[in-house]
């Protein structure tokens, strides 16, 4: 590859990355059945309101939206907010819209994931000035004869992802992330833009992903953000406690009613998202050992592992001294990591935040061969996963790739998170505790 100019070469490693999501869409052109099959499950649900027709039926069908993929499990109040959106412009409208905001919702998660204009400069010369090594450039791209412009090692220069870091995450996305019109999409690219905010607006961002918790509980886990991000900590825990109540409250109180339409909303719940579907995160690893997620014990060993991965989280951001861009983005990529039930259009933001980590984690000090590859070989350890799980899909053996690379992202933060803490355990207490007013540079 190296005969190639370098534009053509990152062109070439992108279309590698992205090719399990182009080849996906394009399979899908020809067969307009498939086309927003998720969307037309909340249309159809929306329907059913205004019809007084059931609303949670495994064999959901609606007249004029043939092709529906999914069935509703949403909180009745989803599909009563649509169904007045029906009621102003009609189906016909309502497509139009929700397809206009779906296309924007794309453009920021891609845009935002992987196509942000860099936020530093100085390429392989200005490492070189700096003492900086190449050694953990990632073999696929040394292959090819491209350098990577992230600096290896903490300096005074602010450490940001450059495309290269990011673009193998790419390799989580497939073609069901677009086609399916899940409202999943909006949610995400709702957080993001306003995690952007989250700093100077911990409101707004709290009053974003309480809603988005309305729609899905699970994805209250991008609380996370709140609670990384350089505040005092009364204010971290205080926003986040405010939002977790506010998304959970509805699903809580609509669960504990025993009404009929909240024993069909469970019954139909357990049937697709325990049984049918549980995803390429926690539920799925659990499927992979033929277990199932809706047990005591289940929930159980999530709740350890998400605490484990915020306390993990907490550490690297503090103990690597991010600065404020960068413990967004962790926040954004751990919130995804452990979100239980991870389908295909909850990745968009999933690599960020530990291409972040890889970049800071050279400062760390390595007291084994295997620490030291762990801390040092960081970008290189991330890219392998991206690639098994590209092969891994290419092979049609993504259902249990994926869940696998899903786990092996979530160790390494563990494994980093912990060898953090061992290292710096004073300067992140005394950050947690002491913060005031101290600025982190954004």
């Amino acid at each position: 590859m190296k005969r190639f100019p370098p534009a053509l070469r990152i062109g070439l490693i992108v279309f590698v990355f992205f090719l399990p999501l182009l080849s996906g869409v394009l399979g899908k052109i020809a067969k307009s059945h498939a086309w927003f099959g998720d969307y037309r499950a909340v249309a159809c649900g929306a329907q059913k309101v205004i019809d007084g027709g059931a609303l949670y039926d495994l064999n959901l069908k609606c007249e004029a939206m043939e092709g529906t993929t999914a069935v509703y499990v949403y909180l009745p109040v989803v599909a009563e907010a649509f169904a007045s959106v029906i009621r102003l412009i009609g189906q016909d409208g309502l497509i139009w819209l929700y397809g206009a905001l779906y296309v924007l919702s794309l453009a920021v998660l891609l845009g935002g994931a992987y196509f942000s204009p860099p936020l530093q400069s100085g390429g392989g010369g200005a490492q070189r000035r700096r003492g900086l090594t190449d050694t953990d450039t990632p073999s696929v791209f040394a292959a090819s004869g491209i350098e990577s412009t992230s600096p290896a090692v903490a300096g005074e220069e602010k450490l940001h992802p450059t495309l290269l870091d990011k673009i193998p995450f790419a390799a989580f996305l497939t073609g069901s992330a677009v086609v399916w019109g899940n409202i999943a999409v909006l949610c995400h690219a709702a957080v993001l833009a306003s995690a952007l905010f989250a700093k100077r607006y911990p409101w707004l961002f709290a009053a974003v992903v309480a809603l988005c918790g309305v729609i899905k509980p699970v994805f209250l886990t991008y609380l996370l953000v709140l609670l990384f991000i350089d505040l005092p900590l009364w204010k971290r825990l205080g926003w986040s406690a405010v939002a977790a109540i506010a998304g959970l409250a509805p699903t809580l109180l609509f669960a504990a009613e025993g009404s009929a339409l909240s024993q069909s909303w469970r019954a139909t719940l357990s049937g697709f998202v325990y049984t049918t579907t549980p995803g390429e995160s926690f539920y799925g690893w659990l499927g992979l050992f033929g277990l199932r997620g809706d047990s005591v014990g289940a929930n159980l060993g999530w709740l350890v592992f998400a605490g484990l991965m915020g306390l993990s989280g907490l550490a690297i951001a503090e103990g690597l001294k991010f600065d404020t861009r960068a413990r967004i983005w962790l926040g954004l990529s751990l919130g995804v990591l452990t979100i239980p039930r991870l389908m295909s259009q909850d990745v968009f933001l999933i690599g960020v935040g530990l291409a972040y980590i890889a970049l800071y984690s050279p400062s760390l000090i390595a007291t084994s061969k295997p620490l030291s590859v762990l801390k040092d070989r960081g970008r290189t350890i991330l890219t392998v996963i991206c690639v098994f799980c590209l092969i891994g899909g290419a092979a049609e053996l993504g259902d249990f790739t994926t869940r696998i690379s899903t786990l092996l992202l979530s160790l390494y933060v563990l494994a980093l998170g912990a060898l953090t803490f061992a290292q710096c355990r004073d300067a992140i207490l005394t950050a947690l505790l002491l913060r005031k007013s101290a600025r982190v540079p954004d």
